[in-house]
């Protein structure tokens, strides 16, 4: 819908940058009448223009900014809600994972461990990596990287993302 809302604006624009532009006159010998006239259309666009303006450089990224704060989904991943717990071990992952595995629910994108969309894994198979950590020639994780409540809210996260949460 936003996207939406966003080109009916610059489309509002351009037609109206096209009927300016389609309006004007040629200057004639007119009198000072016809010259005011024109001060007033030239105003009027200079308004219009830095009201667009305005709109455009902080409304929407402000709009923009509204719509994604305090949101508990991750729609490109298909999860449509996560829990306290659940949103915790976003973060965490965020912060412990993201630079060796690809999780499309955490926008990580990385090479050196295991890609958890492909893999799938449970959360006992998570919690278990992350208590006894994994080797497996190409890198090392190491044990213990997060311990108690923020080991089960990373398990818990990574397997909704990957669609065993149940597991």
């Amino acid at each position: 819908m936003s996207a939406l809302l966003f080109v009916l604006v610059f489309v509002g624009l351009g037609l109206g940058v096209l009927f300016l532009a389609m309006s004007g006159t040629r200057r004639r010998a007119a009198g000072p009448e016809m010259e005011s006239k024109a001060r007033g259309r030239r105003r009027l666009a200079l308004a219009g223009f830095a009201v667009a303006f305005v709109l455009l450089a902080f409304g929407v990224p402000a709009a923009v900014i509204a719509a994604m704060e305090g949101r508990n989904s991750v729609p490109e991943a298909g999860i449509t809600s996560l829990t306290a717990s659940e949103e915790s071990g976003r973060t965490l992952f965020g912060q412990h994972c993201k630079n060796c595995h690809t999780l499309k629910a955490a926008s990580a994108v990385a090479a050196v461990g295991p890609n958890l969309d492909q893999l799938a894994p449970p959360k006992a198979l998570v919690l278990d990596a992350i208590k006894n950590g994994r080797a497996r020639g190409n890198g090392q994780m190491a044990a213990g990287l997060v311990e108690g409540k923020e080991a089960q809210d990373v398990a818990s996260f990574v397997a909704k993302a990957v669609g065993k949460a149940g597991g």
